[in-house]
């Protein structure tokens, strides 16, 4: 794969599970294996935080006894995955138990490797099964594990150098990793990442220009940036935007002037924020 990575492979088949407001649109907090979803194997290999982050009775996200800020654990058969050209890592999104949202990230990974990315793969599983009114306590615990996302992204980059690292995130998995680029740019680390891809993004529109949260440090520590929205998402429409008073990247693109390294691509033949099969420009 060339250096600017999937960004300008345009060819990405992913499949979403259960993210931001699946009950109000499928009625189920169970995970939808949309068109081509895949049941992951006990040793399919994943950075894993679970347990890392629980709500208080009033509401307070905290960390759990024994884990801190940057701690991470891995999972899963890694044998033949470091020391490679590339290392793609994905990121589920919201109200994915362990099991649903391993099973998002095995579809992501697998289907890429359908389409020609013959890359190691790796999942990144986090504390995305808060209940159903708890979207707020849900996007803080995924920004929080951002800061866990980029520990063990400069742990590969470090014992690896030669490694490309790329991310790709479905809808609150967004959220992961822009805090991820935003940490490991803080950390001076601004050739850590090859590429990002955020697929139905739940993040705000106006956080990825270079006004924004994150803008800054995508220009700066990021090699490309593809962001993968669809007009009719219905998900991202109407629940986000009620949720966040505010537009999601992966509804409407960037809001404001991008950074250099950015691309938005439309891809309205998606059915639905749930199956991102196919997105090509």
């Amino acid at each position: 794969m060339s250096g600017n990575g999937l960004s300008r492979r345009r060819f990405l088949t992913v499949t979403g599970a259960v993210a931001v407001g699946a009950v109000g649109v499928s009625g189920s907090a169970a995970a939808i294996g949309g068109d081509g979803g895949k049941s992951a194997p006990s040793g399919f290999p994943r950075v894993t935080t679970r347990d890392h982050f629980d709500i208080t009775w009033y509401g307070e996200v905290q960390l759990t006894d024994g884990h801190t800020p940057t701690d991470y654990e891995t999972a899963g058969d890694f044998s033949g995955t470091y020391g490679q050209d590339e290392l793609l890592v994905f990121a589920h999104g919201w109200l994915n138990d362990d099991q649903s949202g391993l099973d998002t990230c095995y579809t992501g990974v697998t289907n890429l490797g359908i389409e020609g990315y013959d890359h190691p793969g790796v999942g990144f599983s986090y504390d995305a099964d808060t209940g159903v009114t708890q979207w707020w306590n849900a996007t803080e615990i995924a920004e929080r594990n951002g800061r866990k996302l980029a520990a063990y992204t400069r742990d590969v980059r470090q014992q690896y150098p030669n490694t490309d690292v790329r991310f790709v995130a479905h809808s609150l998995g967004a959220r992961v990793v822009l805090e991820a680029v935003k940490t490991l740019d803080a950390w001076g680390l601004g050739d850590a990442l090859a590429s990002v891809s955020l697929l139905g993004g739940a993040a705000d529109n106006d956080s990825v220009s270079t006004g924004g949260e994150y803008g800054s440090a995508i220009g700066r520590s990021v090699g490309s940036f593809s962001n993968f929205w669809k007009d009719g998402d219905d998900v991202l429409n109407y629940l986000y935007s009620t949720a966040e008073f505010d537009s999601a990247v992966g509804e409407e693109g960037c809001e404001g002037t991008p950074p250099a390294n950015y691309e938005d691509v439309n891809v309205d033949f998606v059915p639905d924020h749930f199956s991102y099969k196919r997105a090509a420009a």
